[in-house]
């Protein structure tokens, strides 16, 4: 069970409770987020949780997660809390043991609370549960707990401090990620679910947040797919007042009984730049990634983002490249939006998978990508691309963030401005073996768009270049019918051309200018597929020839 723990209930009392007499003393309004101790001794662990006011103030629900033993993650108990003046009780409670992933119920908790002279506001609580019988938490006796007023009340929820991605760890090596717009979207993955919710400021003045995540997936990564998931998050702060951290704690509200208490860290916060009005993501892009924790591997991205969301991405190395390529969509269609999604049809290619015969790398589908668009120009152009990609198999178990400006070897200088068409590029072009599986490509664009070429292991490529895609105030060209074709006149010491048996693909062109706006090299970028699921892609970035 990854870091998902459901919380079961607590027991109070002991012996003699029930020969307690009245509560006394003033009224005790212990809503609010909690923070402290649990256990005595050796077996003391960490706690924390959130109590709701009710209708009057004086309780409602709540919801404690309890640091577990071995550092397995949090056992949780929850249920319905009064005041009833000094004394709290609750019954019924429900208790999550993540040792063993039992439940227990029937619990109670009773305690006691206590207010600050100087200021007459609930600040503490103690007091105890019964044990979770039949459960790898069962202590044979009460547990006592001391919880504090938490500091981090102090910080009203709002809708832009929630705003922002977070991670975590859990049990047995379950990760989590998640990313909350400012209106209050949710999105990610919890362990193999993808996880689709809300998260909005819960009443105003308090520090909690709603949360609702409803969680989605295949039987074999998502063990609690189709389960609904309600509760609360919190916020933690630096010493800057800036969210670095949060607690969410929630539980199912329809599918089979479970809870999470996540527990996680919270991305910098990226300086942006908003946009009064909506961008477009197209251009030729450059930058650099972010690999989680552990992960080595390219640190470097580039490619092309189409008019009509289609994207292209690759890393370089001294040998072959990884992709990533798919469609963007701005989220929810929200047309006004500067926020981009894949739609659902996002692909990465890692070099070093397995592949099939001679070749090595993998594809791997279902890729998540979330990025936002950002200018800062005062022509509003676009001029910053962040965000991440992510799979529930990527290796660091979290996402990829990337940082991208527009290329500046792709930028259309200004005399071209206008005037970029086929005939700009028309010429021949060569890709070094070395970047190329090993081969050598020389590829040769006509002035009607016509591709040729051949490579050194006697593979004939051909496809169609077609219009400039901006009315020639982009360098962004359109490929279509790119192939690879066996050449009949080959040597007979050639085996013949493996890519041959591979689908027709499409994708993106661009010319490579010099310091003096002259074409020095062009860039094809392109992927296709066949009903079967086969899969192929081209990376060529070829320097100039000089004409014969």
């Amino acid at each position: 069970m990854s870091f998902a723990a459901l919380l079961s209930g607590c027991g109070g009392g002991g012996a003699g409770a029930d020969e307690e007499g009245p509560p006394v003393g003033t009224q005790q309004y212990p809503a609010g987020f909690w923070e402290g101790t649990v256990g005595t001794g050796a077996a003391q662990r960490t706690m924390v949780g959130f109590v709701d006011g009710g209708a009057d103030g004086k309780g409602g629900e709540f919801y404690l997660a309890r640091g577990a033993a071995g550092a397995a993650g949090y056992d949780g108990l929850y249920g319905l809390l009064r005041a009833n003046l000094t004394a709290v009780q609750a019954t019924g409670v429900t208790y999550f043991s993540v040792q063993d992933g039992k439940f227990a119920t029937g619990l109670s908790l009773r305690g006691t609370a206590s207010s600050s002279p100087a200021t007459g506001k609930t600040v503490a609580i103690s007091g105890n549960y019964t044990s979770p019988a039949g459960t790898a938490a069962a202590t044979g006796a009460p547990t006592p707990f001391k919880l504090n007023y938490s500091k981090l009340n102090d910080y009203p929820a709002r809708a832009d401090l929630i705003a922002g991605t977070y991670r975590g760890s859990g049990v047995f090596g379950g990760q989590w990620v998640f990313t909350v717009t400012e209106r209050g979207v949710l999105s990610g993955r919890v362990g193999g679910c993808n996880v689709q919710g809300a998260a909005a400021p819960r009443s105003p003045g308090s520090a909690l947040y709603s949360v609702t995540m409803n969680l989605t997936g295949d039987e074999s990564s998502c063990g609690y797919r189709s389960s609904q998931q309600t509760g609360v998050a919190v916020l933690r702060f630096d010493a800057n007042n800036v969210p670095n951290g949060i607690w969410v704690l929630t539980r199912n509200s329809i599918g089979t009984d479970n809870t999470f208490v996540l527990n996680g860290l919270a991305d910098p916060r990226q300086p942006t730049t908003p946009s009064p009005t909506p961008l477009s993501a197209a251009g030729n892009w450059a930058g650099t990634l972010t690999l989680p924790a552990g992960v080595t591997g390219d640190l470097d991205i580039h490619g092309t983002v189409f008019p009509d969301g289609g994207m292209f991405f690759y890393t370089n190395s001294s040998f072959n490249h990884n992709v990533l390529y798919g469609r963007l969509i701005r989220y929810n269609n929200d047309q006004t939006t500067n926020r981009f999604v894949t739609a659902n049809d996002g692909v990465f290619f890692d070099r070093l998978l397995d592949g099939t015969g001679d070749y090595m790398g993998g594809y791997v589908s279902g890729v998540l990508v979330d990025a936002t668009v950002e200018s800062a120009a005062a022509d509003g152009i676009a001029n910053r691309l962040t965000g991440t990609y992510s799979y529930p198999t990527q290796p660091g178990g979290y996402p990829t963030r990337f940082v991208m400006q527009p290329d500046s070897l792709y930028t259309l200088p200004a005399r071209r401005v206008g005037q970029a068409n086929v005939n700009m590029i028309a010429g021949g072009y060569r890709m070094a073996g070395s970047s190329f599986g090993g081969h050598q490509v020389d590829i040769d664009i006509a002035v009607d768009g016509s591709i040729t070429g051949v490579t050194s292991n006697q593979c004939l490529i051909v496809g169609k270049l077609l219009g400039n895609l901006a009315e020639g105030r982009q360098n962004l060209y359109r490929v279509e019918a790119f192939g690879f074709l066996d050449n009949p006149a080959r040597p007979a010491n050639f085996i013949g051309c493996e890519l041959s048996s591979g689908p027709s693909q499409s994708g993106s062109a661009a010319a490579i200018f010099d310091a003096n706006g002259e074409v020095v090299g062009l860039r094809i970028l392109a992927a296709g597929l066949f009903q079967s699921g086969q899969r192929a892609h081209t990376v060529f970035v070829g320097t100039k020839r000089p004409a014969p």
